[in-house]
């Protein structure tokens, strides 16, 4: 009887010890944080690099009509050059003045090289703007134009000091620009703008590229989107007839959202 009441004790003891454990017991995934009887997985997620690509010298083609230029280098640290949008006047002559496929072209020290198609609808639907995705104090030229129904692409123009040539960093589809972790810097998000199954692929700058992970692949799902919970963006993804798991994104990981 004696034994038996020592061996009680003694695994009475172990259980006490373990159920007071607050640290972080690692599993397959990545972590269980136990300490409030809740289990988060948190997924490492494998970023890879997007190839960025040089600019080439062209031409607009005879009978183009330039509908627009836009002038930049009047900022501190940024490179002078000139954004010009051209609109082929020949593609369909029912269209209205100003409608149709905009081509663009990049003019730096009396060259111009070519950006290719960045608006299929017209200038209307073409935002030119500066911002500095990469972190480094100089602003890149973004270029955002509707593509089709559900399409929104956005092209990155950078000029690389080292190489001396003019580079796209990134082209990526119906983006979204967003401070995920709230860490100070804005992260870019693609995802779907109507078409299903729903997607989220986050990009982030990795020292002189962008890199790019896909949600849905990253979790073993069929779809993903983002989504604004208590003031906080969220990532939900899930399968088809199971319920959707959300989770937050913050370094480089998703965090379980309980």
């Amino acid at each position: 009887m004696k034994v038996k009441l020592i061996f009680l004790t003694i695994i009475l003891m172990l259980t006490a010890c373990t159920n007071n454990n607050d640290d972080l017991i690692q599993n397959d995934n990545d972590v269980i944080e136990n300490g409030d009887n809740t289990v988060k997985n948190v997924i490492d997620l494998d970023f890879t690099p997007v190839p960025k690509t040089s600019l080439k010298e062209g031409l607009p083609k005879e009978g183009w009509i330039n509908g627009k230029s836009i002038y930049f280098g009047d900022l501190p640290n940024q490179i002078e050059s000139t954004i010009h949008l051209y609109i082929d006047s020949n593609e369909n002559p029912e269209l209205r003045p100003g409608e149709g496929t905009i081509y663009g072209f990049l003019e730096h020290d009396n060259k111009i090289y070519e950006l290719g198609v960045v608006s299929g609808y017209g200038f209307h639907d073409i935002d030119v703007d500066l911002a500095d995705r990469t972190f480094d104090g100089i602003k890149e030229i973004n270029i955002v134009g509707d593509m089709g129904a559900t399409y929104i692409e956005m092209k990155i123009i950078a000029y690389n000091e080292d190489s001396n040539e003019w580079e796209n960093l990134l082209t990526m589809g119906t983006p979204t620009v967003a401070d995920l972790d709230r860490d100070g810097q804005e992260e870019l998000i693609a995802g779907s703008a109507g078409s299903l199954p729903p997607y989220a692929d986050i990009y982030k700058w990795n020292n002189d590229h962008f890199e790019k992970v896909e949600i849905t692949e990253a979790t073993g799902n069929l779809y993903a989107y983002l989504d604004i919970i208590d003031g906080e963006w969220i990532v939900i993804t899930g399968l088809q007839d199971h319920e959707p798991t959300m989770y937050k994104y913050e370094a480089g990981k998703l965090t379980e959202y309980k």
